[in-house]
Formats: C-alpha cells, sequence, structure tokens
C-alpha cells in the first residue's frame, strides 16, 4: 500500500518537473556520454530521467529493507513459537528441554524457561493461547485428582505429571498392583513403591515376597504389623523374617521402627528372639533390641548386655537405664522421639 502511494507521488513529481522544464525550454539536444551517443530528445524529458533513476533506486533500497525486515519478522514467529512450546513443556514438566532461538531475546528467555519448571497460581485460568490452555488445564486437573487423557500430550512415563497421574488412578483402583508390577519399567519406582504400600495390606505372604525388591520402610511396617493379626492377618517365622531384613539393609532406626510396628500383634518371646537374632552380627540392630527388652520390661536382660558394651556406645539407652537405677520410670519412647 505504502509502495503504491509512493509510486503514485513520484510519478506526479516526474510530470511536474517534465512540464516545469518543458515550459522553460522546449527545446531538444543530444549528446556523447562515456563514448555512448544519446539521441536528441526534448530537455525536459533528459532531466526526468534523472528522477526516474532515483525512483528506481529507492525502490530496490526499500525492497531490500523490506525482504531484511521479513526475514526478521519470520525469525521472531519462528522463536514465538518455540516459546510457546518452551512455556507448556514448562507447565507439564517436560525434562530435557533445549529450545535453539534465533533472536537474543528469546535466547535470554528461552534459556530460563528450558531450565525451569512454571506452577502457575490458582488464579490463572487462561491466557489465550490454546497450547498452552491446554496445559494448564491438564496441570490443575491432575493437582485436583481428575481423571485426564494424557495420550495427545506424548508425556514421557518419568514425567512428574505422569507419575502423578498414575498416582491418582492407583487411589481411584484405576490402577491395581498387579498391573503395576508387570510393567514396572513403563510405571517407574514412585508407582511401583506406591503401589507395592497398598499391595502389602492385603496379599498373601508369598506373593509379598514375590516382589521384596520394593520394600520400603512404611510398606514394611505394614507387612509386619499383620503379623499374628485378627484383621489381614499372616503368619511367617523369625528365620524368614531375619532372612528378609537382612536383604533391606535397615539402619538403627528403622529397626526401632520396626520392633513398634511388631509390639501391636507380635508375642512377646517370639519378639525379642528375632531381634536377637538379627543383632548377632548386625550392629545397626542393637538398638531395636534393647528398645525391644526395655519395652518389654526385660530389664536385667538389656541392663546386662548394655554393660558389656563401650564407653560413649547406646548413650541414650544408658541414661534411661540410670534413670531407671535411680527410680524415674519414663517410657522409653520418650527418648528416642518416636
Amino acid at each position: 500500500m505504502q509502495l503504491k502511494r509512493y509510486t503514485f507521488a513520484s510519478l506526479i513529481l516526474m510530470i511536474l518537473v517534465g512540464v516545469a522544464t518543458y515550459t522553460i525550454n522546449s527545446e531538444t539536444i543530444s549528446f556523447d556520454l562515456m563514448g555512448i551517443h544519446f539521441p536528441n530528445l526534448p530537455i525536459a524529458l533528459w532531466v526526468v530521467v534523472p528522477v526516474i533513476l532515483m525512483y528506481l533506486a529507492s525502490v530496490m533500497h526499500m525492497a531490500f529493507h523490506a525482504l531484511l525486515g521479513n526475514l526478521k519478522l519470520r525469525k521472531l514467529d519462528r522463536d514465538s513459537e518455540k516459546m510457546v512450546t518452551a512455556l507448556r513443556d514448562a507447565l507439564l514438566g517436560v525434562k530435557d528441554r533445549n529450545n535453539i532461538y534465533k533472536s537474543d531475546n528469546y535466547k535470554i528467555m528461552g534459556k530460563l524457561i528450558d531450565n525451569s519448571v512454571l506452577l502457575p497460581f490458582d488464579t490463572l485460568k487462561e491466557v489465550g493461547n490454546e497450547t498452552i490452555d491446554e496445559a494448564v488445564q491438564l496441570l490443575r486437573d491432575v493437582q485436583n485428582k481428575k481423571r485426564v487423557d494424557m495420550k495427545k500430550f506424548q508425556l514421557a512415563n518419568s514425567t512428574s505429571l505422569v507419575i502423578q497421574n498414575n498416582l491418582n488412578r492407583l487411589e481411584r483402583n484405576e490402577l491395581t498392583p498387579d498391573e503395576v508390577f508387570s510393567r514396572a519399567d513403563t510405571y517407574g519406582d514412585i508407582v511401583c513403591l506406591k503401589a507395592y504400600e497398598e499391595y502389602v495390606k492385603t496379599a498373601s505372604v508369598g506373593s509379598i515376597l514375590k516382589y521384596k525388591n520394593l520394600f520400603s520402610m512404611p510398606s514394611l511396617l505394614s507387612f509386619v504389623g499383620r503379623i499374628n493379626s485378627s484383621v489381614e492377618g499372616i503368619e511367617i517365622s523369625n528365620e524368614e523374617l531375619v532372612s528378609l531384613l537382612k536383604s533391606l539393609n535397615l539402619n538403627s532406626s528403622d529397626y526401632i521402627d520396626l520392633s513398634i510396628a511388631l509390639s501391636k500383634n507380635m508375642l512377646p518371646e517370639q519378639r525379642i528372639r528375632l531381634f536377637e537374632a538379627l543383632s548377632e552380627n548386625n550392629d545397626e540392630a542393637m538398638e531395636g533390641y534393647f528398645y525391644t527388652l526395655y519395652d518389654l520390661q526385660m530389664i536385667d536382660s538389656a541392663n546386662e548386655i548394655l554393660n558389656n558394651t563401650a564407653k560413649d556406645d547406646y548413650l541414650i539407652f544408658k541414661a534411661y537405664r540410670d534413670l531407671k537405677r535411680a527410680n524415674k520410670h519414663y517410657d522409653i519412647a520418650l527418648f528416642l522421639h518416636k
């Protein structure tokens, strides 16, 4: 549109220059320039020729800069599309993002976005871009534990949003532990461990031990809590328990938690024998053994073992022992922050 106006104005200028020159001098002229002979034409026409050449040169100049401008705009448009994708991926928690931008301003923002996860406020409902709005809605739905179809987003199974959605499905019983275990590589460790926590509450001992590599402290405590229980109770020998527990690499605090869980249903004698066996070649289990003895009021047995330990070992239990000797009676659990 601007070129049309410029051409129209230039044409008027050419006509005015030609008419004015012809009015002043209507003669004709011919001449030689750089060995080239130019024909005999009105002077007014020769005066208009430079104006025409200037017009053509200016049009070429504008066309060149218009081309550069279009290329720059295309570059910005492509960067803008990449930024929309980057923002969507940041909302969805996509990993391994590395968008390449051409313009300097987008490079700065892009580097930040590609290394961030966006968590918008609950007040944000939409931004006016369909791609981003869909991502925001998906994020909200997963956070609110709604049923969603994630196929169109093609997210990796390791994405936090996919993991959370699978945890939601487990909670709604849309996904069973057996389904998760059969495709453990697909669902990943977090979902498998959560599924196992529910699995150990009702499954048989044999089925549970089949996946014993999935034991975590929550699932282990649920499992041992079922021993001799009147609800979903299980039976397992001390020998089997010792073999299982030694394979789990528990620390001293874990063994105390284990003793507390066992105290609900396991017979005292069985519980003592279990920790006696566990502590024979495992220093980490000794605190659990001391806790068990003191909890069951086996004071003399606990003191006898404690007296044979190094001076600086098991100081909490020695402090408890000394209080008992001074007729200060407290629950052993108070000393263990349980």
